[in-house]
């Protein structure tokens, strides 16, 4: 667990890996199937948090048994974290996420926001979102929040800049998603094909601002809140 939640955590801060993704994916099903939740989307948001929670409580553990160490056995810092890690191998993990030179992260350390360099990497695990929306929830449900959980716009476009291709394709696949929800809620007779063009279109004037996205690339609040009905975010 302490492994996957090391991956997971590091998914969420921005750096996409296919192993990232894999375990979070693990993890999201696992918390579906135990709380009974049926939306994937808040399932991966607990998950993160979940991860996060857990990680913080192993760093503390590092910690505090790296102090005994040095008490007990009277030696420094760096031998007593080389003793812990001989004598329990699953703190191994944490030694190395860490910085081995230097202190182990506190309890409560606020992560920096979720940014990164190049292209998101692939990644198709079996998800009941399109993979685009799935980044683009892991990059934002990861940004630090204020104390009443709202995350604000500037932190969002920082953690979305380097990925704009990412961004445009889960805005193409939210559409495809509100069309196809026209085409069931209006109920016109004929296949989907047929009525996709004047479903999109129905999408486009109830989703004014994602449609403002998709088309000149505009993102703002309301943008986010329609692409990810969850997110809570301030104007």
């Amino acid at each position: 667990m302490l492994n996957e939640n090391i991956a997971i955590t590091n998914y969420a801060d921005g750096h996409i890996t296919e192993d990232g993704g894999a375990a979070l994916d693990r993890a999201a099903k696992r918390y579906m199937d135990k709380s009974g939740e049926k939306d994937y989307r808040k399932a991966i948001n607990e998950a993160i948090i979940g991860a996060r929670v857990e990680l913080r409580e192993d760093r503390a553990e590092f910690r505090s048994r790296t102090r005994n160490y040095q008490s007990h056995f009277r030696i420094n810092e760096a031998e007593a974290r080389k003793r812990v890690i001989e004598h329990d191998p699953r703190m191994r993990a944490v030694y190395f996420e860490s910085d081995p030179f230097g202190p182990v992260n506190v309890v409560g350390e606020v992560a920096p926001p979720a940014v990164g360099k190049g292209t998101v990497q692939p990644w198709t695990p079996p998800v009941h979102e399109p993979i685009a929306i799935i980044q683009v929830a892991n990059l934002l449900f990861g940004l630090p929040r204020d104390e009443n959980m709202y995350v604000t716009l500037d932190q969002c476009a920082q953690a979305l800049a380097p990925y704009p291709d990412t961004l445009d394709r889960a805005a193409g696949d939210k559409f495809d998603g509100y069309a196809r929800t026209e085409i069931s809620i209006q109920g016109k007779p004929g296949s989907v094909s047929e009525n996709y063009p004047a479903a999109l279109e129905a999408a486009r004037r109830r989703y004014p601002a994602l449609a403002a996205l998709w088309a000149t690339g505009r993102l703002t609040s309301q943008t986010l809140r329609e692409l990810l009905p969850q997110i809570l975010i301030r104007d």
